[in-house]
């Protein structure tokens, strides 16, 4: 019944490890994730994606940037950057105009991604992202 107890015990302490809140502070001590960020302009406006694992689209005719992690199922996502922290519904979508995309824009070297498939990551802010959400307002 002991063992059974402390396997439960860290079960929770791992659990709740997860669920900590995301800060960009915190998150200075993450290494960047690996990859580079790629801009392609589309038919409805364009994409940004870093890496594989993070996607910023912009829908030109909605005026909506979908912030997602690539290849996952749709959840929940808190984006932490110098300035801002902010969940997303699970859809991703926030209206171009939100003054979190002008965070992720001029954060300080990075942006933090938490939520859904994975553990959290730090992306570096570099201009495709800006270009992406950008294009979403003109």
């Amino acid at each position: 019944m002991k063992l059974f107890a402390g396997v439960m015990l860290l079960a929770t302490s791992a659990a709740g490890a997860q669920v900590a809140p995301l800060s960009f502070e915190a998150g200075k001590a993450l290494p960047l994730a690996s990859g580079q960020w790629n801009y392609v302009p589309t038919a409805t406006g364009s994409e940004s994606r870093f890496g594989g694992v993070v996607s910023i689209r912009c829908d030109r005719v909605a005026r909506v940037v979908v912030v997602q992690r690539i290849g996952a199922a749709p959840a929940a996502l808190t984006i932490a950057t110098s300035a801002v922290t902010q969940t997303l519904p699970m859809s991703g979508r926030i209206a171009a105009n939100d003054r979190l995309l002008d965070a992720i824009a001029f954060s300080r070297g990075r942006f933090l991604v938490s939520g859904g498939a994975g553990a959290a990551l730090a992306v570096p802010s570099w201009p495709e992202a800006a270009r992406s959400i950008e294009d979403c307002r003109n």
